[in-house]
């Protein structure tokens, strides 16, 4: 996708002050149309399109809900007319817990909205993104859709699944000879966002593993290493230490755990 001016993008998770935020307001800044949902925190982003006179909609959409997603989809549809950018953002982390400690709902939970809501939003989008000249569709995986961590097994179950549907649907579209809609993986690693100390479950170690985000990239600066990314047509796009991890899971496939250990040690994390 060459240019973002004139095209309509779709951000999932665009409230609040996150990668979503951003990608909301430097894809208006870009000359893009803008319709973005998300479950809280909507009203500082629309402020903000609306002082800089942005075309924008927004709604109010839990993405574990298929029929609010089918609908927002359709409000957008009846806004705009048509859809050249989806960015499945939006997604939670169930906190620090081991799996022991995980519930079903906790997994069904985290499940419904991190891999769920990008099937289902990516399925209601697909067929109008196909009739553009040129179109794009973003996931948000992580670090952790790469190198799996421990007491995060239910977050990392998920951002492996958006890696594995979304590197099997990029593969698919060049099999296929399918150039005009190409596909983005996104694998932040240390950003500087609340989804730590947000999430349903804290224990000792959650000051701690929010503190390392503080020092991570800043979402501002992850939004438009994503959107550099999708004009350059690049498939697997790296944030902060991302590509690090990718290193080091592609080195020592099952050794790296060690690594981890070590790591955790030194940094003065306790193992329950």
């Amino acid at each position: 996708m060459k240019t973002f001016i004139d095209k309509v993008a779709i951000v999932t998770g665009g409230g609040g002050s996150g990668i979503g935020h951003h990608l909301v307001m430097e894809l208006a800044r870009r000359g893009a149309k803008v319709a973005f949902c998300d479950i809280a925190k909507l009203d500082a982003t629309e402020e903000q399109l609306t002082a800089m006179h942005a075309d924008y909609y927004s709604e109010k959409v839990d993405m574990g809900d298929k029929c609010a997603i089918n609908l927002f989809v359709d409000n957008v549809l009846a806004h705009f007319g048509h859809i050249d950018l989806l960015i499945n953002n939006a997604g939670i982390a169930s906190g620090d817990l081991t799996f022991g400690e995980a519930s079903e709902q906790d997994f069904e939970k985290i499940t419904n909205i991190n891999y769920w809501g990008v099937i289902h939003t990516t399925q209601r989008c697909y067929q109008h993104l196909l009739s553009r000249p040129e179109a794009a569709i973003v996931n948000l995986s992580s670090s952790q859709g790469i190198l799996a961590l421990p007491y995060l097994v239910p977050y990392c179950t998920t951002k492996f699944a958006v890696r594995g549907f979304t590197d099997s649907l990029r593969a698919e579209h060049r099999i296929r000879g399918i150039n005009n809609v190409t596909l983005h993986t996104v694998h932040p690693g240390a950003v500087a966002t609340n989804i730590t100390i947000n999430a349903d479950h804290h224990n000792s170690s959650t000051k701690h593993f929010h503190e390392l985000l503080q020092k991570g990239t800043q979402p501002s600066e992850a939004a438009n290493i994503i959107l550099r990314g999708v004009q350059k047509n690049i498939g697997r796009i790296f944030i902060s230490d991302g590509r690090v991890q990718d290193i080091l899971a592609r080195l020592m496939p099952s050794a790296y755990i060690a690594v981890v250990r070590l790591v955790m040690k030194l940094q003065g994390v306790a193992v329950r």
